[in-house]
C-alpha cells in the first residue's frame, strides 16, 4: 500500500516539521539530504515517463550510436546513417530488425521520441513516417543534434535523460532532471519533493549506469533500494548493466555541486543526472508479486471393477 504525503505537508506548512511523525525513514533520510529541499524551486527539466524497459534494452546500444552522427540532412530529412541502425523502422514496410527477447518486433519509435525530447531544442520538431518527435530542450549541449554529432559526455547526458523516463508504467508518472547538465524549463517543481537518484551513463562501450541512491528514496522505497531501481529500469537485472552504487551521501565518489537542494552532483569528475519524484514510494518500489504455484491436475479415480 502507498504512503500518504498528505499528513506530511501538513506538518510542513504548520512548520512542525522536526516532530513530524511522517513515514520514520524518510524523515530520517531527507533532513539533511536532498530529498525535502524540494520545498523551494531548484533548476531542472520535468516530463512525464513513457519508454518501457524491453524498448529501452533492445534500442539503447542504437540509440547511442545515433547520437554520434547528425540526426538531419539539409533539407531536413533524417540522415540516412540514423536510419540504417532501424529504429525508426517500420516492420510492416520493411521488416527488418528489433526483435525481443521472443523474437517478436520491438518498437524504438518511443525510445527516439524521449530521445528527441532529451536533445533537441524546444519546440524543433523531426518528422518521418507522417509521425513527429519534438524537442523539449532538457540536456545542455545537446541541441546541436540536429547538425552534428554529440561528444561523449553530451552523449551521456542524452542517455541519462532517456533513462530516467524508463520504466512499464505507462500512465503518466512526472520525473524531475536535475544537473549541471540539466537545462532550467523555468518550471516551479516545487512539487517535485523526493530526490530518487543519480545515474551515471557510460556509452564507451557498451551503454552501462552506474546508479546511486538517495538515503531518503532508500528509507521510504517499500523493498530493497537496489532491487527497486533494476525493476524501475531492467528488463533482465541480470543482464542490463545497472551497476547499483549504494547511498549517494555516503559515497565518497559523488560531490555535490552548485547550491544546496539544486540537485546538482559529480560523480567520479563527471556531471551526471538526478531525478526527483513526486511520491517518495513510487510503483516500483512494490515488490512483484509472487507467482502462485502451478496447480496440479488431481489423479484420475480409478474405474469401478464390474459387480
Amino acid at each position: 500500500m502507498k504512503r500518504s504525503v498528505f499528513g506530511l505537508g501538513m506538518v510542513m506548512a504548520a512548520g512542525l516539521l522536526p516532530a513530524a511523525c511522517g513515514p520514520e525513514s524518510q524523515l530520517d533520510g531527507e533532513l539533511d539530504g536532498p530529498g525535502l529541499e524540494a520545498m523551494v524551486g531548484k533548476p531542472g527539466s520535468e516530463d512525464t515517463n513513457g519508454t518501457p524497459k524491453l524498448a529501452w534494452d533492445t534500442w539503447k546500444e542504437p540509440i547511442a550510436r545515433a547520437l554520434r552522427f547528425r540526426l538531419l540532412n539539409s533539407d531536413g530529412t533524417i540522415n540516412p546513417v540514423i536510419l540504417d541502425l532501424w529504429i525508426l523502422a517500420d516492420p510492416m514496410g520493411d521488416g527488418a530488425g528489433g526483435d525481443g527477447a521472443g523474437g517478436e518486433w520491438v518498437p524504438g519509435h518511443e525510445v527516439f521520441d524521449h530521445t528527441v525530447r532529451c536533445a533537441l531544442a524546444s519546440g524543433t520538431a523531426v518528422t518521418h513516417n507522417g509521425k513527429s518527435y519534438v524537442g523539449r530542450g532538457m540536456v545542455g549541449g545537446a541541441s546541436v543534434w540536429t547538425n552534428e554529432g554529440l561528444p561523449e559526455h553530451v552523449v551521456n547526458n542524452v542517455l541519462e535523460c532517456v533513462i530516467a523516463f524508463v520504466n512499464d508504467k505507462t500512465d503518466g508518472v512526472e520525473v524531475l532532471l536535475t544537473g549541471s547538465n540539466v537545462n532550467d524549463d523555468k518550471g516551479e517543481h516545487a512539487k517535485f519533493m523526493f530526490g530518487e537518484a543519480v545515474w551515471c551513463a557510460n556509452s564507451t562501450g557498451p551503454v552501462a549506469v552506474s546508479v546511486y541512491a538517495t538515503r531518503a528514496f532508500a528509507g521510504s522505497c517499500g523493498m530493497d533500494a537496489k532491487a527497486a531501481l533494476e525493476q524501475r529500469y531492467c528488463y533482465e537485472p541480470a543482464a542490463c548493466n545497472l551497476d547499483y552504487k549504494g547511498i549517494l551521501e555516503l559515497n565518497d565518489e559523488c560531490t555535490r555541486v552548485g547550491a544546496p537542494g539544486s540537485g546538482q552532483y559529480k560523480c567520479n569528475g563527471k556531471a551526471c543526472t538526478m531525478t526527483w519524484l513526486t511520491d517518495p514510494d513510487p510503483e516500483w518500489c512494490v515488490p512483484p508479486a509472487l507467482t502462485p504455484p502451478t496447480p496440479t491436475t488431481p489423479p484420475t479415480p480409478p474405474t469401478p471393477l464390474p459387480q
